[in-house]
């Protein structure tokens, strides 16, 4: 992974075989980040993908083990349980140009992933939900 710093925005390059949670997450507890969010395109060799089912409270995972071209990134970081996690979804294109995507549990660059982040200055947290079972931003506006 290779990344250059613009002030409160970083370009970060995956390379070829790069996990793109798992540096991801790596990389924001390097940095401290407590709260940023990014979004990216690329390419993958292989996918794993989440769709929530809302009645089991749990996530249906599809292993996809096909190139595909990264088509839409997006996500944020936070914090779980006082360390950085990654949020993300995806858009992913086969090679007759059909579509899939949805909650991304790790992707696998092949052969980059390109990922424009911007960090935010204040930190977010998020804490469990009883009704979902997710753990959700939480946030300290409401209307």
């Amino acid at each position: 992974m290779q990344y250059q710093r613009f002030g409160d925005r970083t370009q970060i390059r995956f390379e070829s075989d790069d996990q793109f949670i798992s540096s991801l997450t790596a990389f924001a507890e390097a940095e401290s980040i407590a709260f940023a969010v990014f979004s990216g395109i690329g390419a993958v060799r292989s996918a794993r993908i989440g769709f929530f089912s809302n009645e089991r409270r749990a996530y249906d995972i599809h292993e996809l083990n096909e190139q595909f071209e990264l088509v839409s990134l997006i996500g944020n970081i936070a914090l779980r349980d006082g360390k950085p996690f990654v949020h993300a979804h995806a858009g992913l294109a086969r090679q007759g140009l059909s579509m899939v995507g949805g909650h991304v549990m790790e992707l696998v660059a092949r052969p980059t992933i390109e990922v424009w982040l911007r960090r935010e200055a204040a930190s977010v947290s998020r804490m469990p939900d009883e009704e979902s079972g997710l753990a959700l931003l939480d946030l300290p506006e409401r209307l």
